[in-house]
């Protein structure tokens, strides 16, 4: 188990945004911060003692602060959580994917520690919570439909920016690691435009995106369909979060 001299090693939750994790933590204690891993914030799942750690969004941001998270030698294990992209007809927002692994397409996925994998599935299983379980695609930007069926195809149920990035850095360290993601836009339901271009200039990305910004008027209706689909993944979101005992138990 890793720990410094003074501290005891816990579940780390990783959620790309704020409004992802806070969704997740729900009614969870919240205890005093955490300065050497940038602002985490330590919860009380019950008896569970996690550190809350928001990544950023895309796979470089995560990676910056999963150096962070590893250095300061406070977290034996990690529960990804967050939302994504849907990759399989069928699927609706709020379904809940469990990441047997990630990676990009035409590569060999980066796996998921499969004690972790199973101990997440079977305790949302059992409190009712249907479940799929599979790898997950790896990209760079959010996914549009064409992207997503392809994806699909190749045997994706899902497409996150940041999984596989956190996967594969848990990998090298030695740390166990799983993920957990809701479905936000399935097949059918792009995230808007002017929505996706918000989120960009608010996280830093390129500055074109804001272009975006001017579809805003004619995209109402879509806009109002992301808002529903939204607050369904947020939702399951935070009901998932009974599964943390399951997974802090793994050995």
């Amino acid at each position: 188990m890793r720990s410094t001299e003074n501290e005891t090693a816990v579940l780390g939750v990783l959620a790309p945004t704020r409004a992802e994790l806070t969704a997740f933590v729900g009614d969870a204690v919240a205890g005093l911060s955490v300065p050497e891993i940038g602002g985490a914030r330590q919860f009380g799942f019950g008896d569970v003692e996690a550190i809350g750690i928001v990544t950023g969004l895309g796979a470089r941001r995560s990676v910056a602060t999963l150096e962070r998270v590893l250095e300061s030698k406070r977290i034996d294990k990690l529960l990804i959580v967050g939302v994504a992209g849907g990759t399989q007809s069928g699927q609706s927002a709020g379904d809940v994917l469990v990441a047997s692994g990630a990676g990009p397409l035409f590569a060999y996925p980066t796996p998921a520690n499969a004690r972790l994998v199973k101990a997440l599935t079977e305790s949302l299983q059992d409190a009712g919570t249907p479940v799929r379980v599979g790898p997950l695609a790896a990209v760079d930007a959010l996914s549009r439909q064409d992207e997503k069926r392809r994806l699909g195809e190749a045997g994706f149920i899902g497409v996150d920016m940041e999984t596989h990035a956190l996967l594969a850095g848990a990998h090298r360290a030695g740390v166990p690691a799983v993920g957990l993601r809701v479905v936000l836009d399935p097949m059918g339901h792009d995230i808007p435009h002017s929505v996706a271009a918000l989120a960009a200039v608010q996280g830093g990305s390129l500055w074109p995106d804001i272009l975006g910004l001017a579809r805003w008027p004619v995209e109402l209706r879509a806009i109002r369909q992301f808002r529903r689909d939204l607050g369904t993944a947020l939702g399951t979101l935070r009901g998932a979060a009974a599964a943390v005992s399951a997974v802090n138990e793994v050995d």
